[in-house]
């Protein structure tokens, strides 16, 4: 990728299709508002449920005027604190992941590993699928991994693989780890703190689910490896790879000293260390003190202060730096609007008093059959809207204030809920084809859809079953 492109951007056209799916959904939730009846539950003063429903046959409709506007009156509303919190957050996490980019903080990091294990080709594969992982599953890194897939496609190809394999290295595994969620602020991140529990509560079973994950990506990519170097022309992109060293040899910046990659190495990894040890802190204090201490805003101080901090250490002086970080910034300002978008869906089921109604038709619905039964029906619903809109946060908004008092009702947890949203939301980013990211990632990498789809549709079914076997399992043993 060059310098000047941003390390997190939003896709005109994903943009657009994000935007007209929310407006379909907030004028259907206008439309709603003079069609189902007034209705609600027993609240307590938080505004949990705490007795039976109570119907009413009045339907009010919400003013048209308060549809229209409602994107801005959101920002007024009980939900207005969280929305401010995560919208600050994206837009801090913009501005340091461009500094990341800019700085060769990722391609730094990528070059030790390569040192390192350049003697054990499929030791480097089970290396970088973990290393990629692990930024997904704990920094919600997936877009951004496409600025490093050239590199990983052009080692790939000189290790004498092919560029499926540089792809799954580096794509594959970011999305695998997302899906994977240990402390993914974009999914599990969000969707906790909408549900009110800590983003470490129901952990041990994501980490299981991560390192099963793991060893399933992993392993796949080793034996497709093994595969292609016994015989290359075994690979669907054998033709494009003989043209395609040269092309990507103009990303590896070669010019770098050793004390430079040195300086951004430490830099970043030490951002890393502090904000985990800053998570690790405040899940303590929760635990053995009782005080809950909100986690978003105090990642999104860690990755501000700490991003500019290395960012000044590595390019030595603080205009560019800010400069920098202000462009990452701005780099992912429309998605603060799908954010607004989205909350507005629930803002207007509430001001019209329908949202308990709604609630108590999926119990009815849902309360006739199995809980097994009914968290599957869960993730499908969630596969579903995923195929429309990828963005982790925007849904997570648009729906966990409603699933989280439904799974409370029909005896679900809020820790499964949110293992179904982040199962829902992340393996099918490099599967669906309304994934604008995996578009582009495979138009860069010069690979067909058609030969993409060949290549994984496998290894999509086997992660859909053992998704939906640890769902059942988990609801089982009570988690």
């Amino acid at each position: 990728m060059e310098d000047n492109q941003q390390f997190i951007n939003v896709s005109k056209k994903s943009f657009i299709r994000i935007v007209i799916m929310l407006l379909s959904l907030v004028l259907l939730a206008g439309m709603l508002t003079y069609f189902v009846p007034i209705g609600s539950y027993l609240r307590n003063e938080l505004g949990e449920i705490i007795g039976p429903y109570t119907p009413s046959t009045q339907v009010a409709g919400l003013a048209i005027w308060k549809i229209i506007l409602s994107p801005i009156f959101v920002l007024f509303s009980s939900d207005a604190i969280a929305i401010i919190m995560i919208s600050i957050f994206l837009l801090v996490l913009g501005g340091t992941f461009q500094l990341m980019q800019e700085t060769k903080g990722i391609q730094v990091i990528i070059e030790r590993l390569v040192t390192r294990f350049h003697h054990n080709k499929y030791l480097l594969i089970r290396v970088l699928v973990l290393l990629f992982m692990i930024f997904g599953a704990f920094f919600g890194i997936f877009e951004e991994s496409m600025a490093m897939m050239p590199i990983i496609i052009l080692l790939s190809i000189s290790l004498g693989f092919d560029t499926l394999l540089g792809i799954g290295m580096s794509l594959m595994a970011a999305a695998f780890g997302f899906a994977s969620a240990i402390t993914n602020p974009f999914s599990v991140g969000i969707a906790s703190n909408i549900a009110g529990i800590n983003i470490l509560s129901g952990v041990w079973l994501r980490i299981v689910v991560f390192i099963i994950m793991y060893v399933l990506l992993s392993t796949f990519l080793v034996k497709y490896a093994k595969k292609i170097e016994k015989n290359p022309k075994a690979s669907l992109s054998y033709e494009e790879d003989l043209l395609k060293k040269d092309r990507f040899l103009d990303i590896v910046d070669q010019s770098l000293s050793i004390q430079k990659r040195k300086t951004i190495y430490t830099s970043y990894v030490w951002l890393f260390v502090v904000l985990m040890a800053v998570i690790m802190l405040i899940s303590l204090i929760e635990v053995f003190f009782f005080i809950s201490i909100p986690a978003i805003p105090v990642m999104a101080l860690v990755f501000l202060l700490g991003g500019l901090m290395a960012g000044k250490k590595i390019i030595e002086q603080w205009i560019p730096t800010i400069r920098i970080f202000v462009k990452g910034a701005l780099s992912v300002a429309p998605a603060l609007f799908l954010i607004l978008l989205a909350a507005s869906v629930k803002y207007i089921i509430t001001e019209a008093l329908i949202l308990d109604t709604i609630l108590h038709s999926l119990e009815l619905f849902m309360s006739s059959m199995s809980p097994y039964l009914g968290i599957l029906l869960i993730y499908l619903f969630i596969l579903i809207l995923q195929f429309f809109i990828g963005s982790a946060s925007t849904k997570a908004i648009l729906i966990m204030p409603i699933l989280i008092p439904l799974v409370r009702i029909i005896g679900i947890s809020e820790e499964l809920a949110i293992l179904a949203f982040v199962f829902g939301d992340g393996y099918t980013n490099i599967i669906f084809p309304t994934n604008a990211v995996l578009l582009i990632g495979l138009s860069v990498a010069g690979i067909s859809y058609a030969k993409w789809f060949k290549w994984t549709f496998k290894l999509q079914l086997i992660v859909l079953l053992i998704t939906s076997i640890v769902l059942v399992f988990a609801f089982a043993i009570g988690y």
